[in-house]
């Protein structure tokens, strides 16, 4: 069902000219509301990519790695897809909200390792109600814990940020007409599906991270309406953390288990991404597909749901449902007696 367009009324938000204080035609422009679009980002060129890695890891890389992550990247084009996505993102995002709340917003991108930085973000941002939103559907302490701790590095804790929209029956079904355009008419029944989500160290879900349990709530939502003839969870895009024990299976795994049941096509949905980047372009469509197809079976795999209008719709039911449900400001009690 696709989301309602009428405005909604809020009672803690004020109208534009309450917020500013101004009068006039400031009370056009300036925003009531502004939200800060969080991700990680990613080097736009190949030139970005040691001061990317920089970022990332808050040292200069080795010669060795910096090879490595340039070769991935120029094997996908020379550039991160990502940066171009969360800005059609926010600019759709933006849009949806003022057509849905009825008043001006303004949505804005910002990266934790490329420009704008967070910091510069929120700086350019002033409106009466400011806001973060994760780009990443999954809440998990080594994403939405990352960005709350880059807010409280800007001097901006008291920013709220809102997390774990993956419920949304928008994005469940941005992901499924993914898939459906993938298939492009052949039967899904045809097919083994490997669902892929980027690994994660296991000592952080035993420590009771949701992460896994909400890509799994998400894969619940999705196998009745695709209907593969098989399907499993596969790992993938592992780090280089010491000797921190990783979940499994991984995506190649799994593909070998199909392959040894006797399936010959494989659909590859990244359940666990948002967007494109290099974990999809290189890590799936690369290196997975070789493995997949040296099996001897046929690869496809489907989209994230990127800057689909399900996915917009499902970030701004994120925002509504915040604006909602918290809490009402303190209100002055009457003096006794």
């Amino acid at each position: 069902m696709a989301p309602s367009r009428k405005p909604v009324s809020r009672g803690p938000l004020p109208s534009p000219a309450s917020a500013t204080g101004a009068t006039g035609a400031d009370n056009a422009s300036r925003p009531v509301l502004d939200v800060a679009l969080l991700s990680f980002g990613g080097p736009r060129s190949l030139e970005e990519i040691p001061e990317f890695m920089v970022r990332l890891t808050g040292a200069e890389a080795p010669p060795e790695l910096l090879r490595a992550v340039e070769e991935k990247y120029a094997a996908v084009g020379g550039a991160s897809p990502l940066m171009g996505i969360s800005e059609r993102i926010a600019k759709a995002l933006e849009a949806e909200l003022v057509q849905r709340l009825g008043f001006v917003v303004r949505v804005r991108p910002g990266y934790l390792h490329t420009r704008p930085s967070v910091a510069e973000t929120l700086a350019g941002l002033d409106a009466h109600d400011v806001l973060a939103l994760s780009l990443s559907p999954y809440t998990s302490r080594l994403t939405t814990d990352t960005y709350k701790r880059a807010l409280a590095a800007t001097g901006r804790a008291d920013v709220p940020l809102i997390e774990g929209w993956s419920a949304d029956r928008q994005y469940v079904q941005a992901i499924s007409e993914r898939v459906a355009r993938a298939l492009d008419g052949r039967e899904s029944s045809d097919y083994a599906l490997l669902f892929t989500a980027h690994n994660v160290p296991e000592e952080t879900i035993l420590a009771g991270d949701p992460y896994v349990d909400e890509i799994q709530h998400t894969i619940a939502q999705l196998v009745p309406l695709i209907m593969p003839g098989d399907w499993r969870l596969g790992w993938q895009s592992k780090g280089r953390r010491g000797e921190a024990r990783w979940l499994e299976p991984e995506v190649e795994d799994v593909a070998l288990q199909f392959a040894a049941q006797g399936w010959r096509k494989l659909l590859v949905v990244p359940v666990g991404f948002v967007c494109d980047n290099v974990e999809t372009l290189y890590d799936l469509d690369i290196v997975l597909r070789k493995v997949v197809e040296e099996a001897g079976m046929h690869y496809l795999r489907s989209e994230p749901a990127n800057d689909s209008p399900r996915c917009v719709a499902a970030l701004a039911d994120a925002v509504i449902r915040y604006l909602a449900l918290r809490p009402l400001p303190d209100r002055p009690q009457p003096a006794a007696g």
